[in-house]
């Protein structure tokens, strides 16, 4: 599968996410009964980033506080991504690492993280590490269960295939468990971009990073409604594009990967 094939449904998608939300977006404002005063067209909105006098100021106020929150969510994008992969391994490999797994992973993730988001602080600061780690929470839970999932799906035929060449749970792990979980893994990592994003959003109001949570909070504390909707806006669809570049990076490799399965 060429790149422009694996990109082209996926900006058709974007482009008919962004016309059916602002679409939304104008008839609730239409049918909503809500004071001018506080809320932002679309047309607005492009007019206070791209063509007002002072638009690159305007911009600068959103973009900085959006990189450092990219930033936050994808160190915890990360570091829950890994962790959920190490974890599922071992709960493949031994039903002890199962029993001491699941019910801890369980209880975080049915605490509402912003009850969790004050000991957090405590505990890792007030800085980018509580930050990653509220995001990284966010993202454990979900990849684990479905990576577990994609690891489990091994057929025993192909079990035992494994086992009569003389290879090791490892080598059933490598060469038949991890291929055959790569749709379970890429379904993980689509699950976990917004989620990522989400966490380091509601961790920002807690900390002092400069970030899209701090720069909410700022605004709304000012009154300055319009940076209020383009950061609202813009996190949005850096959440979009970044879930619809993962279902691209999918494509992809799910192609190349069942090709080369084919020629072997």
């Amino acid at each position: 599968m060429s790149v422009v094939r694996a990109l082209g449904r996926p900006l058709l998608n974007l482009a008919f996410v962004v016309v059916v939300v602002v679409g939304l977006w104008v008839l609730l404002l239409r049918l909503a009964d809500v004071s001018p005063l506080v809320v932002r067209q679309p047309r607005e909105i492009f007019d206070y980033l791209f063509t007002e006098p002072e638009a690159a100021e305007n911009r600068a106020g959103v973009l900085g506080p959006l990189w450092q929150t990219l930033l936050d969510a994808g160190i915890g994008f990360v570091a829950g991504l890994l962790a959920a992969t190490a974890l599922a391994t071992g709960m493949v490999l031994s039903k002890g690492v199962e029993a001491a797994t699941l019910p801890v992973a369980m209880l975080v993730r049915t605490v509402p993280l912003v009850a969790l988001a004050p000991i957090i602080t405590l505990i890792f600061g007030n800085g980018l590490l509580c930050v990653a780690v509220m995001s990284g929470i966010v993202v454990l839970f979900p990849a684990l269960v479905t990576i577990a999932f994609g690891l489990r799906s091994v057929t025993p035929q192909m079990r035992d295939v494994v086992h009569v060449y003389g290879g090791s749970s490892w080598d059933v792990l490598l060469r038949v468990a991890y291929p055959t979980a790569l749709p379970s893994i890429f379904a993980a990592i689509r699950i976990s971009v917004p989620g990522a994003i989400t966490g380091a959003l509601i961790a920002e109001y807690f900390t002092t990073t400069d970030s899209v949570g701090k720069a909410v909070n700022q605004a709304l504390a000012l009154y300055r409604y319009d940076q209020l909707w383009s950061l609202v806006v813009v996190v949005t669809l850096a959440s979009v594009v970044l879930y619809l570049l993962a279902q691209s990076c999918e494509r992809l490799v799910l192609a190349r990967f069942g090709a080369d399965l084919g020629r072997s």
